[in-house]
């Protein structure tokens, strides 16, 4: 036998050796790997749960509890019935997914408008107003303080927008304040004997000096104009002269 033969047998059955010795070792050294998810679960796969209809608190306690990752909130308008809780979910209830695995809620934040009657408003304190607002499922969107002849200082004169019924919760609720009076009181629009009485109770007199023709009957007897105007710094002591409104003749009569 010469030497290249020798050396193909030899180079054979080191070939066959070699794959005799890897079949065997193999397993030993190589294992079907296993993917541990973020909570450090195997990737075994479980069932989504049910959650709609629960609120969020409790959808996340369910999911979490079943091996799985509450990955997002997410709100949506609805109505009143189901405000506050889960109205749908993805992956949908029974999937199989890893342990591990992301679940998103749906929840319902109630209806896009919600009832709205900004009359009730005023008259109320600032902080009270702001309750109701709250009370609305509205937002608040501030305050406005003017100076107002007859609503008290930290009242609410009136309230943005200005319309009842409903309102938008992506609209702002603003409410105008009173920060009081301290000039002269107006007095236009008041009847006489009310009139008088507010100035006397600040030691000014009221003079009627003459009447105007009015075609309104509810301006009859009520102070049309005054001097100095509302507002105008007083002493006690000082006149306040006054035109009364008279009923005239109306349209129709010549």
């Amino acid at each position: 036998m010469n030497r290249t033969l020798a050396f193909l047998l030899l180079a054979l059955v080191g070939l066959a050796l070699g794959f005799l010795a890897g079949s065997l070792s193999a397993p030993f050294a190589f294992h079907t790997p296993v993917f541990i998810s973020s909570m450090g679960y195997s990737s075994a796969p479980v069932a989504v749960p049910d959650v709609v209809g629960l609120s969020r608190q409790d959808a996340r306690r369910v999911i979490e509890s079943g091996s799985l990752l509450l990955a997002g909130e997410w709100s949506e308008y609805g109505d009143f019935e189901t405000m506050g809780l889960v109205t749908r979910q993805d992956p949908p209830p029974g999937t199989e997914v890893p342990r591990g695995a992301p679940v998103n809620v749906f929840w319902n934040v109630g209806p896009l408008y919600r009832p709205y009657d900004p009359r009730q408003l005023v008259g109320l304190t600032a902080g009270d107003a702001e309750e109701l607002v709250a009370d609305w499922q509205l937002y608040n969107g501030g305050r406005s303080r003017v100076p107002h002849p007859t609503v008290p200082e930290g009242r609410v004169i009136s309230a943005s927008p200005w319309f009842p019924e409903s309102l938008s919760v992506r609209r702002t609720v603003r409410l105008l304040v009173s920060t009081g009076w301290t000039g002269l009181p107006l007095l236009t629009g008041l009847p006489i004997a009310e009139a008088e009485s507010l100035l006397a109770a600040k030691g000014l007199v009221m003079l009627v000096t003459g009447e105007t023709e009015t075609f309104r009957p509810e301006d009859t007897n009520r102070i049309m104009e005054q001097t100095p105007g509302g507002g105008a710094r007083f002493q006690a002591g000082d006149t306040v002269r006054v035109m009364v409104g008279r009923a005239g003749g109306g349209w129709g009569q010549w």
